[in-house]
């Protein structure tokens, strides 16, 4: 009886649309699953635009379920999505659902990335400004021992934000999967 209601037609529509990307298998799960919770919260005697707005919004929800299913299948459900590419897809899905996020993503990966690769050269220019290798093209403004241990002090905090990165994204992955709402009884 809800299903044929335009307004729910309308949000399952939706709904799917946003869930294109998903195994047709667990596209259809999750069809299920919202098609239950809206008949059963009806029937209970709550109102539809009610039901829906508990929901939260179709799009919303379609990400929820793709971050948890990202986080929960095991890797020989997809035999072509390395740990790494996991990392990688749920980290474009959390920094686009956001844009605070996408600024936390941006600044810590550039950091992190840019003190390594400094380190390395500071820490480099440092050895061969000792040894007299250094091109005279090349000067440094600090004493050659300061550069040799600077570099690897810069290339920690690299890694240190690298770390920084890795745990803000499980942070909002798991803070993600508490918000989208749990239908299985």
């Amino acid at each position: 009886m809800t299903d044929t209601h335009p307004l729910v037609e309308r949000y399952l529509a939706r709904l799917e649309a946003g869930l294109q990307r998903l195994p047709a298998s667990e596209r259809a799960e999750v069809m299920g699953e919202i098609r239950n919770h809206i008949a059963e919260a009806t029937s209970a005697g709550q109102p539809i635009d009610a039901v829906l707005t508990s929901l939260g919004s179709a799009d919303d929800l379609a990400r929820g379920y793709a971050v948890e299913l990202l986080l929960n299948q095991p890797p020989a459900v997809s035999p072509g999505m390395t740990r790494l590419r996991r990392f990688f897809t749920l980290l474009g899905i959390v920094a686009i659902g956001s844009v605070p996020t996408f600024v936390v993503v941006v600044v810590l990966g550039s950091i992190g990335i840019s003190f390594i690769a400094a380190g390395f050269v500071v820490f480099f220019a440092g050895i061969f400004a000792s040894t007299g290798w250094l091109p005279n093209y090349v000067s440094l403004d600090v004493p050659p021992w300061v550069a040799v241990l600077i570099g690897p002090f810069m290339s920690f905090l690299g890694v240190a934000a690298l770390v920084g990165l890795v745990a803000y994204v499980r942070f909002t992955a798991r803070l993600v999967r508490r918000v989208v709402p749990k239908f299985r009884h």
